[in-house]
């Protein structure tokens, strides 16, 4: 239906219905968001799982808040009802003919307004238009910003992980190559042992076979002369037995001749005969036995010579092996000392290894949790807000309602929506300029006699 158009009293143009049924809910109404208070999204109840996560991000709201625009536009829509409310109530002819009277300077002042709001859009639009423009700018610098922090931190990891990586694969190495060395030196030192070894076992050996020959060779020599001794002994008692058979021959005729003379001669001289030829007896066999115990002798000291001879080769041969087992066993103490310490050495390198490993690692895992303590916080910053909210920060709303103040205290007078009225007149609190050069002045000059009858009319109403 058609109406008369006509200013309410925050500026806007409205037609005034020719007749609308009152309401009688006076709740304001959308397109402007309701919610006042936090957490008034609906969440689900059935599910019974606790989460407990480490890092604990919202849920972006369904609703949008209401914000200090929405509450404009309610108490607008506020208005509007009420002047709505007192057209139907005073009459339609009286407030026609009111409005009549003014009718032709308000359009002049309409058409006014409409051009100066229609220059006002213009320099708006080009105005955000521009700013659009330069919060792509800045977003796409803000953007290309963090792209390049972010390629910095890829290329720093990527950095960090190949460093780590050629660490490992260079201690890898050194710990082949020391394996390596160690398993050519302990094939080599078992290959030398071996070696001293079958030296040593063909050196023994030889010395063994050598003392056995010379051994069996005394032994034969020894039995040898043994026997040449006993045959001369033989031919020499032989020829002792055969002189004195042929002594005892020639002395038995000589005897028996002089037995006869004896016996011819007188008892006496038999006697003596008798004695002189005992002795000679006797004399003969000590001779004989002198010369046997001779060659005893003789034949005992050269066999106590020789195993005297073979008793000192062999206590040399045992000391000497004595010696070699001495130094082997002092060698084999002395390897094992070095060994130990190269062991010590090797464990001392992989637990250093380990701990600097520990050491990168733990340095990562804080890098990596402080990178996601900071994205975690910006998702939480940037999922709290609704889509609609981006750009209201404390600081822009509380400049807009300290503009806007005057419009917000003749809210709270008027007692509408005092609690949020009030809470955004302590939020927007006027402490004078805040910048020292703001884009607008305060104003000073005359006001509009247009401006004032509207309240002076609500007033007088």
């Amino acid at each position: 239906g058609g109406g008369a158009p006509r200013l309410s009293s925050t500026g806007a143009i409205y037609m005034t219905p020719r007749a609308a049924p009152p309401r009688q809910d006076a709740r304001p109404r959308p397109p402007f968001g309701v919610v006042v208070v936090e957490g008034a999204d609906a969440e689900s109840e059935r599910s019974c799982v606790q989460v407990v996560p480490k890092y604990r991000v919202p849920l972006r709201p369904k609703i949008k808040h209401m914000d200090h625009w929405d509450l404009i536009v309610a108490f607008d829509a506020h208005k509007h009802k009420q002047e709505s409310q007192a057209f139907e109530s005073a009459g339609k002819a009286a407030k026609l003919s009111k409005f009549r009277a003014t009718l032709d300077g308000q359009m002049d002042e309409v058409n006014a307004l409409r051009e100066q709001e229609a220059e006002n859009r213009r320099q708006e639009r080009a105005q955000s238009l521009a700013m659009a423009e330069e919060n792509r700018r800045l977003q796409q610098a803000e953007h290309d910003a963090a792209q390049a922090q972010k390629d910095k931190v890829k290329q720093i990891t990527d950095e960090m992980l190949q460093g780590i990586e050629d660490r490992r694969r260079k201690a890898q190495e050194l710990k082949k190559r020391q394996n390596q060395q160690m398993t050519a030196w302990l094939e080599a030192e078992k290959r030398r042992k071996q070696e001293e070894d079958r030296l040593q076992a063909e050196e023994f050996a030889r010395k063994r076979e050598q003392a056995k020959a010379e051994m069996q060779a005394a032994m034969e020599e020894a039995k040898q002369r043994k026997k040449e001794r006993e045959q001369a002994e033989k031919m020499y008692v032989a020829e002792q037995q055969k002189g004195m058979d042929d002594k005892e021959a020639a002395n038995r005729a000589a005897v028996q001749a002089r037995m006869d003379q004896i016996e011819r001669n007188c008892a006496t001289l038999g006697a003596e005969i008798a004695d002189r030829d005992a002795k000679a007896e006797r004399e003969l066999q000590e001779k004989i036995r002198r010369v046997q115990e001779e060659a005893d002798r003789a034949s005992k000291e050269d066999a106590e010579r020789r195993r005297s001879e073979h008793e000192r080769k062999t206590r040399e041969m045992l000391r000497s092996l004595d010696d070699q087992m001495e130094q082997r066993r002092k060698q084999a103490a002395i390897d094992k000392a070095e060994n130990e310490r190269q062991a010590k050495v090797f464990k001392e390198d992989y637990e250093a290894g380990l701990a600097k490993d520990r050491a990168a690692a733990e340095q990562r895992r804080q890098a990596r949790a402080k990178q996601d303590e900071t994205l975690i916080g910006q998702m939480r910053a940037q999922l709290e807000v609704h889509p609609r909210n981006f750009g209201i920060t404390d600081v822009t709303q509380q400049l807009d309602v300290a503009y806007n103040r005057a419009l917000f205290e003749h809210m709270h007078a008027e007692g509408f929506m005092t609690g949020l009225s009030g809470q955004m007149l302590q939020r927007g609190k006027h402490h004078g300029k805040l910048d020292p050069f703001p884009s607008v002045g305060r104003y000073d000059g005359p006001i509009h006699p247009l401006e004032l009858q509207e309240v002076d009319a609500q007033l007088a109403g």
